[in-house]
């Protein structure tokens, strides 16, 4: 989906006020007051705060899959790209805490279709492209290959889901960025067809 530059102002502006005060403080009011034009202006380009954290989801969907992209298409082997993905996400996470809110809050949309297939969509599109790029690794001799591609990928994304959680649950009390390191040290030893201290 294409969105216009009034629109990812009005996404990033939302954002900006989830990481302030929680998804709780995202309201057409306060995003209204943040930026600056009435309430009615933003009905014209969302229908409603549903509509909102949609897009909020798959404009951060948009740019993780563009990622992805990016990473399947380069020359690194398979397993410098499984590095690099946690490199992005925990950066990307730690300065937009916000993002993490709304797609960990999956279990209160359950209700809200338009939410939850947003944050499945993310989650599956993951999980296709970090299974491929296993695949590569692999093929490409800097990933085991005795064990399968789609369970490594649970492995590998289940591990950071549950970080970046805890993170979370903490009150973002801890540098993410250096339980990803220290994460990705456990990984090169579970994946890494070679690896030795």
């Amino acid at each position: 989906m294409e969105y216009t530059a009034r629109q990812i102002e009005i996404i990033n502006a939302a954002t900006e006020l989830m990481n302030q005060g929680g998804i709780q403080q995202l309201t057409t009011k306060s995003l209204a007051e943040k930026i600056g034009f009435s309430e009615p202006a933003i009905y014209r380009h969302f229908k409603n705060k549903t509509d909102i954290l949609s897009s909020v989801l798959n404009y951060f969907g948009m740019g993780l899959k563009t990622k992805m992209k990016e990473l399947i298409q380069s020359q690194d082997k398979g397993i410098e790209k499984l590095k690099r993905i946690i490199e992005f996400q925990f950066e990307h996470f730690s300065n937009q805490p916000a993002i993490v809110m709304v797609i960990f809050a999956e279990t209160s949309f359950q209700y809200e279709l338009k939410l939850s297939s947003a944050v499945h969509n993310i989650l599956t599109n993951k999980k296709e492209s970090v299974v491929r790029i296993i695949e590569q690794g692999q093929k490409d001799d800097s990933i085991r290959s005795d064990v399968d591609p789609n369970q490594l990928a649970s492995i590998f994304m289940g591990s950071m889901r549950f970080i970046i959680l805890q993170w979370r649950l903490d009150n973002y009390s801890f540098d993410l960025r250096s339980e990803g390191e220290l994460l990705w040290a456990t990984f090169e030893k579970l994946f890494l067809k070679n690896y030795s201290n």
